[in-house]
């Protein structure tokens, strides 16, 4: 299965890759402004060494979790299974490698939003990003597994950084209607966990009521599988998303009237199509 998700996503990547611009194709101030922020600045930041630390840390655990894992089924529903697992393997499999995590820090600092929900802290790799880069804003972040949730609260200890983030466990659409109440008018939501398509369309459909029109919507791994592209397709062609910017490993919905005219754009850093200059 690995190795037909692998060629699923390379073969994605093609399509994406042909179809992709630069940053010196965009006319919009905001979006030229964003993509220069999140793949062209080469600034290091010490929040970075720290996660890895911690990473690091977790690849060389010898702990067991429980966790709940999401299998998809051949209709793209899906149902939860309890494993136990080692937290080394969930460190070597998580999805947010330090360039994904490096690219949340930088989008999270340019836009600064103040009230941030993340769905599924896993490790809390994700988390301790976003919560490096927006230490003043209220961080709500959401996992099932309270094993997982734990060790994610540990390592926000490690670091500092749990005084702004809070942490809910337990049944994850319960808990999504309870924190985007909490948040009132959530600046930021980072899709983090679920990947199947009636899962990512349902959290993103509930989370429509308390947004607001500067609202950005952050998605990880669409490109992960088939069920993943439809639903990604889906969300650019949902009425009230008015602009997204797909960077292949994270992509970004906007619903902000003042893109007149609904606009897609895949973009890569302009290294990537140094033909592209102009």
């Amino acid at each position: 299965q690995t190795g037909l998700m692998n060629f699923f996503q390379a073969g994605d990547f093609l399509r994406f890759f042909r179809n992709s611009v630069t940053k010196y194709q965009l006319h919009s101030p905001f979006v030229f402004e964003l993509v220069c922020a999140v793949l062209e600045d080469k600034r290091w930041f010490y929040a970075f060494r720290d996660v890895e630390g911690v990473r690091k840390k977790m690849l060389d655990s010898d702990l067991t979790v429980k966790v709940g894992l999401f299998v998809e089924g051949p209709d793209q529903g899906a149902r939860t299974v309890s494993k136990h697992q080692s937290v080394s393997s969930l460190a070597r499999q998580c999805r947010i490698t330090a360039s994904v995590g490096q690219m949340l820090f930088r989008l999270t600092n340019h836009l600064k939003p103040q009230r941030i929900l993340e769905l599924g802290t896993s490790l809390g790799i994700g988390t301790m990003y976003l919560a490096s880069a927006a230490r003043e804003a209220q961080l709500l972040s959401l996992e099932p597994s309270y094993d997982l949730a734990n060790i994610a609260r540990v390592n926000l200890e490690i670091l500092g950084l749990n005084k702004n983030v809070k942490g809910l466990e337990g049944d994850l659409e319960r808990n999504q209607i309870i924190a985007l109440k909490e948040l009132v008018k959530p600046d930021f939501i980072f899709f983090n966990g679920h990947h199947a398509q009636e899962a990512i369309l349902r959290y993103f459909e509930s989370s429509l009521p308390f947004a607001h029109l500067k609202t950005v919507f952050v998605f990880q791994q669409t490109h992960r599988t088939k069920a993943s592209v439809e639903a990604w397709t889906k969300i650019k062609a949902h009425g009230s998303v008015t602009l997204t910017l797909d960077f292949f490993e994270l992509s970004l919905a906007f619903i902000d009237p003042d893109f007149r005219e609904k606009q897609h754009f895949n973009v890569l850093p302009a290294r990537w199509k140094p033909w592209m200059f102009f």
